[in-house]
């Protein structure tokens, strides 16, 4: 009786810890390494899109774009909290040639004349792509302090 109560323990340790949701778990599969927001449209790949809200109230669009498509794609409008970014590039998004916002490896750039969102909050970011589609994210909003002091 007592190693039935062993081996009943064993087993439902397993279930009660996940142990048995096994290589399809879905904690497994969360891979957000930064603050940025990481999502893909078809081939295209964007990371790392944060806000930085800036001392004025205005706030910067920063991350990177990224297609593997053979198939060539633009980015036409970007709205962050509901409002139109003022969006400057005229970069297309050609296969494994990234648009990068803010660097010194930018070629693009993504303003928000009025953020109104506090550093630790996020804002639904849409971007706008040409053949993509749309595509809605949850960017976090950072201030623009450290690493993030050069951002205009």
């Amino acid at each position: 009786m007592k190693s039935r109560a062993i081996a009943t323990m064993i087993v439902a340790s397993f279930f009660l810890t996940g142990c048995a949701a096994g290589g399809n778990a879905p904690t497994r599969f969360i891979k957000q390494v930064t603050d940025g927001v990481e999502k893909d449209i078809g081939d295209l790949k964007i990371r790392n899109v944060k806000i930085i809200a800036l001392p004025d109230g205005s706030g910067t669009l920063i991350g990177f774009i990224v297609n593997h498509s053979d198939e060539v794609d633009q980015l036409v409008a970007i709205t962050v909290g509901g409002q139109r970014a003022d969006f400057l590039s005229d970069v297309q998004l050609l296969k494994n040639k990234p648009m990068i916002f803010e660097g010194e490896s930018a070629n693009a750039k993504a303003k928000i004349a009025s953020l109104g969102v506090k550093p630790g909050y996020r804002v639904p970011v849409v971007l706008y792509f040409a053949k993509s589609g749309k595509l809605e994210l949850d960017a976090l909003v950072v201030a623009n302090t450290g690493i993030y002091s050069s951002i205009l």
